[in-house]
C-alpha cells in the first residue's frame, strides 16, 4: 500500500508540473505575441515555443527555439499573404527587458496582385512563369498591349528587383514597362533577405538575421 501511495504522489506531482508548464508556456507566447505586434507586424501573430519543457527553458533564461507566423502581414511598404519565422537561442540581456536572438531564418510570400501594387502596376495581371520569372499582362496601357516577360531577383539585402527580359507586343524602347526594384527598408526584427523565388502563389522572399534584438 506505501509503494501505491508512493506512486500516486509522484504521478499527481509529475500531473501538476505538467500543467503548470503547458500553462507558463501558453502565457508567454501570448505575452511574447503582443510585443511583436509593436515590430512591424500589422497584426498580432501567432507564436509557438517549441522545446519541453519549457520551465527548464525559462529557468535558463534561453528559449531554444519560437516560431513565428502571420498572415497579412507588412514588410515596409509591401503586404504579404505570409509570414513565417523562426528565431533560435534567444537570451535575455542582462540589465534590461529585452531579448536577443542568435540567429533567424524565415519566408514571406508576396502574392502576385500585391507585388504588382506595390511596384506601381496596379490592374495588371502577374502570374508565374517558371521559379525565377514571372509573366506581367496588361489588356490597357495606353495604346499597347501584350504580355511582358520579367524576372525576379533579390536586389541587396533589403529589395527585391523585376527585370524586364522580353515585351512580346510591348515595345520596350517605348519604356513603357521599366524595370522595377521595391526596397523593403524597414524589415521587421531586422531580417534581411537572402534570395527570391517564384512559385504558382506569388514570389517567396527567403529571410535570415543575426543577433536580432527584442523588445
Amino acid at each position: 500500500m506505501a509503494v501505491v501511495a508512493v506512486v500516486a504522489v509522484v504521478v499527481a506531482l509529475l500531473a501538476a508540473l505538467l500543467i503548470a508548464d503547458r500553462v507558463a508556456v501558453i502565457h508567454a507566447q501570448g505575452r511574447m505575441a503582443a510585443r511583436l505586434g509593436d515590430q512591424g507586424f500589422a497584426a498580432r501573430p501567432q507564436v509557438t515555443i517549441a522545446g519541453f519543457p519549457f520551465l527548464t527553458q525559462l529557468m535558463a533564461r534561453r528559449l531554444n527555439k519560437v516560431v513565428i507566423s502571420a498572415a497579412d502581414a507588412k514588410l515596409g511598404p509591401v503586404e504579404v499573404k505570409r509570414l513565417d519565422v523562426t528565431l533560435y537561442g534567444i537570451r535575455a540581456i542582462p540589465g534590461s527587458n529585452s531579448r536577443t536572438a542568435s540567429r533567424l531564418s524565415g519566408t514571406a510570400l508576396v502574392g502576385f496582385a500585391r507585388l504588382a501594387g506595390a511596384g506601381g502596376m496596379p490592374g495588371l495581371a502577374v502570374c508565374a512563369d517558371g521559379p525565377d520569372w514571372v509573366k506581367i499582362t496588361t489588356a490597357a496601357l495606353g495604346l499597347v498591349t501584350g504580355t511582358v516577360t520579367a524576372r525576379v531577383t533579390q536586389a541587396g539585402p533589403g529589395g527585391i528587383r523585376i527585370a524586364v527580359i522580353s515585351a512580346g507586343g510591348i515595345p520596350v524602347a517605348l519604356g513603357l514597362m521599366p524595370d522595377i526594384t521595391l526596397s523593403l527598408p524597414a524589415l521587421s526584427l531586422a531580417m534581411t533577405i537572402q534570395s527570391a523565388s517564384v512559385t504558382s502563389q506569388g514570389v517567396q522572399l527567403h529571410l535570415a538575421g543575426r543577433n536580432v534584438r527584442l523588445g
